[in-house]
């Protein structure tokens, strides 16, 4: 699911912020971003239900750990960039990227789970 929705974002440039805190303010949400093309009303509600959980995900991610993957994933930043955004060693950035995936990936699948049972 994650990949789907990073791969959807990809395609579509982004405005650069300074921080995450500045793309919440500015765009209302990094979920926001997301292009809403529905041909019928049901993919429209599905669509803004994935939209709320990659949102609430993002927001269970650590500081650093949203941070990376919203810089590289979203804003399409190289990892020598965000280690200088984040005085920090481009190993640093790859192992929090590394674990921010992981993660998101685990709380988008606990989210579904939660959605299937009864």
């Amino acid at each position: 699911v994650i990949n789907l929705c990073l791969d959807q974002l990809r395609k579509h440039k982004r405005q650069k912020a300074e921080s995450t805190e500045q793309m919440a303010e500015d765009s209302g949400g990094v979920e926001r971003q997301m292009p809403v093309v529905a041909a019928n009303p049901t993919e429209g509600l599905e669509r803004r239900e994935l939209r709320a959980r990659i949102d609430r995900a993002l927001n269970q991610l650590s500081y650093e750990h949203r941070t990376v993957l919203i810089l590289h994933e979203f804003e399409e930043l190289e990892y020598k960039e965000i280690a200088k955004r984040m005085q920090c060693s481009i190993g640093t950035v790859m192992s929090r990227l590394f674990y921010a995936r992981r993660r998101m990936a685990n709380l988008l699948a606990a989210f579904k789970r939660e959605e299937l049972s009864p």
